[in-house]
């Protein structure tokens, strides 16, 4: 039956292509609008290399130091002391690691030009967090970063602008009049990937200045530090919360007038897809207001024009609705073939939608996201990507064809038989 549906559907749909492509136009559109907002999204918070594992990972990138009065003195990031006492001691994780990073000229010798780059200063557990590629060599181990040896790994992108090659293991590059090795060159990165996110990795223990604590302010616990905590399993994360939790108080109790909060972290990443940022927290109810309500607007707006529109349709067919119900069509069976009949219009549109939804984010990614960001086939192609376009073309033929729907059911038969007079 569904199939007969859809074939008088699309019999109609040449009969009235002026009006259906207006249908068509509108639905488009209207999913074209909402597969931006979801797109933005899925760049900004979906897991792919190098950060395939966000949703197995707790991020702290905040920390208030209060008075002995319970007043707050700073907020900001953590100290490598910090770091040191509360964080690496954690037994439940997988991996953790602390990272910051800055902008600093790069050059090789003999070159008069630098330019400034992003230099990640970070562990050896950065490349167990996260899932690099290596095109040429390795990352730098733990006894590299204890040691504090200048070794670096650098960006594909670099290498070939510095050397002409992705085979830059071996050479040297200068970096803030400084020589460094080049122990590995790895894919680039793109800057959605803001944690991972870098031209150049070092250890940080080669930078003396991150390494200082300054125990007259807040008693050497505020500094540059956040961190990423990779969980073996999201059930994990309650467990490194209390972990946590005990190694802040033995950590509060060392100190004399300065206490520790890491206010809203550790955060997940479903949490910061809701506003959450270790500074603020972010909630359901927000979000519906925000984002929800957008969504919803962008898809009841076309929905009550394409209800006209349909409803006018099947004012030329109350006839043919009269003769079904006659000879004993149920409500349920005129239902089914209204919503049929607008699915396929549902789908055509939906389908342009989310091909001009792609065309749009490439065409306006400066207009979304801040910096130069490189869009890659991991980021905008996933399964769920056409998974939610579907469920936003169902969800916009179920608002457009409902009402028509169920007026048609609600039709008496001898108003409907009128019309064939």
């Amino acid at each position: 039956m569904i199939t007969i549906y859809l074939k008088q559907s699309y019999n109609l749909l040449k009969e009235n292509r002026f009006v259906n492509g207006i249908s068509v136009a509108g639905t488009a559109l209207s999913v074209a609008a909402v597969m931006l907002i979801y797109l933005v999204y899925q760049v900004n918070f979906s897991a792919y290399a190098p950060e395939s594992n966000r949703y197995r990972i707790l991020f702290v990138n905040s920390l208030q130091a209060c008075g002995s009065d319970g007043n707050p003195i700073n907020n900001g990031g953590m100290s490598h002391k910090v770091v040191r006492e509360c964080l690496y001691p954690l037994q439940t994780p997988e991996a953790v690691t602390a990272f910051t990073d800055r902008q600093l000229p790069v050059n090789i010798r003999g070159q008069q030009f630098y330019d400034k780059y992003t230099i990640k200063f970070t562990d050896d557990g950065f490349w167990k967090v996260f899932d690099f590629t290596f095109l040429s060599g390795v990352p730098f181990t733990h006894a590299d970063w204890e040691s504090g040896i200048r070794q670096a790994v650098i960006s594909d992108k670099l290498a070939r602008k510095l050397f002409g090659t992705v085979e830059a293991t071996g050479q040297t590059l200068r970096m803030n009049y400084a020589d460094y090795q080049i122990c590995g060159v790895v894919k680039e990165v793109s800057q959605a990937a803001e944690n991972a996110y870098g031209d150049v990795w070092v250890p940080y223990t080669v930078n003396s200045s991150l390494l200082k604590e300054n125990v007259n302010y807040c008693e050497g616990t505020t500094g540059e530090f956040t961190s990423c905590i990779l969980a073996r399993s999201s059930s994990d994360f309650e467990p490194i919360r209390k972990e946590m939790l005990k190694l802040q108080a033995a950590f509060n109790a060392s100190l004399t007038n300065t206490k520790l909060d890491y206010m809203y972290s550790p955060y997940t990443q479903w949490q910061a897809v809701l506003g959450t940022n270790g500074f603020d927290r972010g909630t359901v109810g927000e979000w519906f207001k925000t984002t929800g309500a957008t969504v919803l607007f962008l898809l009841l707006l076309p929905a009550l024009n394409i209800i006209g529109i349909t409803l006018t349709q099947f004012r030329k067919r109350r006839s043919e609705i009269g003769v079904r119900k006659a000879f004993g069509a149920r409500s349920f069976s005129l239902v089914e073939q209204v919503m049929t009949e607008n699915l396929l219009i549902s789908c055509i549109g939906g389908l342009i939608g989310l091909v001009l939804s792609y065309a749009l984010l490439s065409l306006c990614r400066s207009f979304f996201f801040s910096g130069t960001i490189a869009l890659t086939h991991d980021m905008l192609i996933q399964p769920f990507t056409f998974v939610a376009a579907f469920f936003f073309t169902l969800l916009l033929n179920l608002l457009s064809a409902a009402i028509p729907a169920w007026r048609a059911s609600r039709m008496p038969i001898t108003e409907a038989l009128h019309d064939m007079e």
